[in-house]
């Protein structure tokens, strides 16, 4: 069977197309574009699409406003999943109330858990920086949201009342403009606290551990880790494909 697969996520959403449970093809847009919305139906039919497989982290009215642009024929496939749909294949630690888990974290770890035996950790390197833990018997033992550097940069450039974008940037720890200062301290605030976190739950666990990151900020996440990782950026949609059978 054939698939579209959709992932709204708070920046951008990812589109990808699963021909007999295989990602054939894979991209991201902004949700500024409507236009490829038109040429996304055109894809859908010529591939004969059976359902548009969603996963969501909008809040409804976002959601609802953005899929109220789409043509009557994409709207009748639509097929969301949550994070309780995941918990068919794996055990969430979010017991008092597992919606509240984001269903591109669960995802996430669908994918990622039929990829190896071994304990693993998921990095989904977004607008957040989410990173998971999951056990060899597919339990997910829980995880830490941490803002992305470049959700830290947004928000010097909110609260100053000038544009710090133009002045040189350099990597001295003694950063002489405001926008070395800034990124600067968003690097370290960002990638230092991801390896302190991989350095606790390693040590906290005697197992063989297999770290993957996705997301769309996954390069400079691997180029300031202090350990190996499997860089998956299809793993959301991995996971759809593993809830869909």
């Amino acid at each position: 069977m054939n698939y579209c697969a959709i992932d709204f996520g708070h920046t951008n959403y990812k589109i990808a197309f699963i021909e007999n449970g295989n990602i054939i093809l894979f991209q991201k847009n902004s949700y500024n574009d409507r236009l490829i919305f038109d040429d996304l139906i055109i894809k859908i039919k010529s591939m004969g699409c059976e359902k548009i497989l969603c996963c969501n982290v909008l809040n409804e009215n976002i959601i609802n406003s953005i899929i109220s642009d789409f043509p009557p024929d994409m709207k009748n496939i639509l097929e969301f999943f949550s994070s309780e749909d995941c918990q068919k294949h794996i055990s969430l630690a979010y017991k008092d109330d597992v919606k509240r888990l984001g269903a591109d974290r669960a995802l996430n770890l669908v994918g990622a858990s039929v990829k190896t035996k071994n304990d693993l950790i998921v990095i989904d390197a977004g607008t957040a920086t989410t990173i998971d833990y999951l056990d060899s018997n597919k339990n997910h033992i829980g995880g830490i949201i941490l803002p992305s550097k470049n959700l830290i940069d947004n928000i010097f450039h909110e609260m100053l009342d000038f544009d710090f974008s133009e002045e040189l940037l350099s990597s001295d720890i003694f950063s002489n403009n405001t926008r070395s200062c800034i990124e600067n301290g968003s690097s370290i605030s960002a990638y230092y606290a991801i390896n302190n976190i991989l350095d606790k739950m390693l040590e906290s666990k005697d197992s063989v551990v297999e770290i993957y990151v996705t997301g769309g900020n996954a390069k400079d996440i691997i180029d300031n880790c202090n350990y190996p990782l499997i860089h998956v950026e299809s793993l959301l949609f991995d996971g759809l494909v593993v809830l869909k059978g």
